[in-house]
């Protein structure tokens, strides 16, 4: 069975742990302390916006609270750009690293779950699914039942040999009338 919300999910995810490495790059670049150009400020601005509403978007299509020791919005938000990311001190730069690490566990096991429930609905068959669903609602359970009444009393009133055996239906019978005689 097939979930398409559930690997929009686990799309989504992949792709933002990808991102989230590449921000943990630009960790290792601030300890260097090379200045950054514009082009890659504005790309590390751009990416940061990507990783900011992906993560809103995961979180809240897998209902999923923020996992303790997760620190993935306190780090987009303490990363206000390049610059700033060059001007901390080397302290600083290995804290946001381990808690960059620290969340980026945390992230790996979000993507883990959504996997292992994407790999058990793999196995669960469409057609039992829908039918073991249809079968749960009161309303049908009782029209089956109605209709095997109705069908073992059917089967006991023509099966039986005989007509002395045959459930008479209630009430007077109908007059017989007599054609008449031709003109």
């Amino acid at each position: 069975m097939r979930d398409r919300q559930l690997e929009r999910e686990v799309d989504t995810l992949d792709d933002f742990l990808e991102r989230w490495q590449k921000l943990g790059c630009y960790f290792q670049r601030a300890q260097l302390g090379r200045a950054p150009t514009e082009a890659q400020e504005e790309e590390f601005l751009v990416l940061k916006g990507e990783m900011a509403q992906d993560y809103q978007f995961l979180m809240t299509a897998t209902g999923n609270e923020r996992e303790p020791g997760d620190q993935t919005v306190e780090i987009l938000g303490v990363v206000v750009s390049l610059r700033r990311l060059n001007e901390l001190g080397e302290a600083e730069v290995r804290a946001l690293e381990m808690a960059w690490h620290h969340s980026y566990i945390v992230l790996q096991g979000l993507l883990g779950r959504l996997k292992a429930r994407k790999l058990q609905l793999a196995s669960v068959n469409v057609v039992g699914y829908y039918i073991g669903r249809v079968l749960r609602n009161p309303v049908v359970i009782l029209l089956l039942l109605g209709t095997m009444i109705a069908s073992v009393l059917w089967w006991m009133n023509f099966t039986q040999t005989g007509p002395d055996k045959l459930i008479e239906p209630r009430g007077p019978r109908p007059a017989q009338t007599e054609k008449a005689t031709g003109l």
